[in-house]
């Protein structure tokens, strides 16, 4: 009698983990079961109203139309939402690890998983541009081997300026300022000899209201996004680094797509780099003589000075690169500088 209730014991056990497995399979992010729509479940590094997910949105759109007309009802993104849906550092490993299947972010957010990816923001070039230079292929190739497909660049063409709130300066020197950084801008704001704090977007408005933090870098718009027009009283020119927001996709999912998916989205990707970079261009021009009505005003380093603080913002940079993986950063020096 033991022997029958321990040999029904087992075939219970074996049929429950069959329904399990079965029951995940259905779950799974890259596919919905019971119709022949791919669905992928995306994130960005941004809450969804703010100016950079506009290039992740634009890549939907253009993918969206041409699903619509050369595979119908195939393929589906799901946007699940921004931090709040995972946190902004952790989403890099979530699309490594299949809980999603893209993630919009910026190369500062998974230089621990990726370090030679700092290299992008140092590009001469528009996302267009590294496509026909083989700087594209050579960093999906680096992607890849971490489990990413590196599908576009939806970073671009614009540049990051220094903004400060009370405090002005006139030299490419930032002694005695404390400045919120992301690891995008840390190089830059030691060799200038500011002090780097470290804290997320969402806490940059309360840190300089309290003067926790006398200013923050940024792309040139957008900061209206968070209000701190508000307390910025200054914009230092020269901008330096482009904006270098990667799209990926987890490369299980990727390899799973049937070709004529993955042929569109490679399109959708090309088109949005494109658009996204004319698109920001024009916000770019629009958004600084709207901070100049608030009361803004430019800082215009003189050329000496701005020479030393583009030499700050690139020399240490590289530097760190090419000593953490020199073949790799030599490689990518070549292919990303002119």
């Amino acid at each position: 009698m033991d022997k029958r209730v321990r040999l029904l014991f087992q075939v219970v056990t074996l049929v429950s983990a069959v329904i399990f497995v079965f029951l995940v399979s259905l779950a799974q992010p890259d596919m919905a079961r019971g119709a022949d729509t791919y669905v992928l479940k995306a994130v960005t590094a941004w809450p969804k109203p703010t100016t950079d997910n506009k290039a992740f949105f634009i890549f939907v759109e253009i993918l969206e139309k041409k699903v619509a007309e050369k595979a119908p009802g195939a393929l589906k993104i799901n946007y699940v939402g921004g931090p709040e849906a995972v946190k902004t550092m952790d989403q890099v490993q979530a699309l490594q690890n299949g809980l999603v299947d893209m993630c919009f972010t910026t190369t500062a957010y998974y230089t621990s998983v990726l370090p030679e990816v700092d290299a992008v923001k140092l590009s001469s070039f528009t996302a267009s541009e590294e496509r026909e230079r083989g700087a594209w292929a050579y960093l999906n190739g680096l992607h890849e081997k971490v489990g990413i497909y590196y599908l576009a660049r939806l970073g671009l063409d614009v540049k990051f300026h220094l903004y400060l709130g009370k405090k002005k300066i006139k030299k490419a020197d930032l002694k005695g300022l404390n400045i919120r950084v992301s690891p995008m801008y840390l190089q830059v704001i030691k060799a200038l000899g500011g002090n780097p704090v470290v804290i997320p977007p969402t806490e940059v408005y309360a840190g300089l209201e309290r003067g926790v933090v006398d200013g923050y870098c940024w792309p040139a718009m957008g900061i209206r996004d968070w209000g701190w027009q508000k307390l910025t009283k200054y914009m230092v020119n020269p901008g330096f680094y482009r904006v270098p927001n990667p799209l990926l996709v987890n490369l299980k999912t990727w390899n799973k797509l049937p070709q004529k998916l993955r042929d569109l989205m490679t399109e959708a990707a090309v088109e949005a780099e494109k658009k996204a970079t004319a698109t920001f261009a024009t916000l770019a021009q629009e958004d600084l003589p709207a901070l100049e009505k608030e009361g803004l005003k430019v800082i215009e380093l003189s050329p000496q000075e701005a020479a030393k603080f583009i030499k700050a913002a690139y020399d240490p940079a590289w530097e760190e690169i090419t000593k953490k993986n020199p073949q790799v950063g030599a490689e990518l020096k070549k292919l990303l500088t002119k």
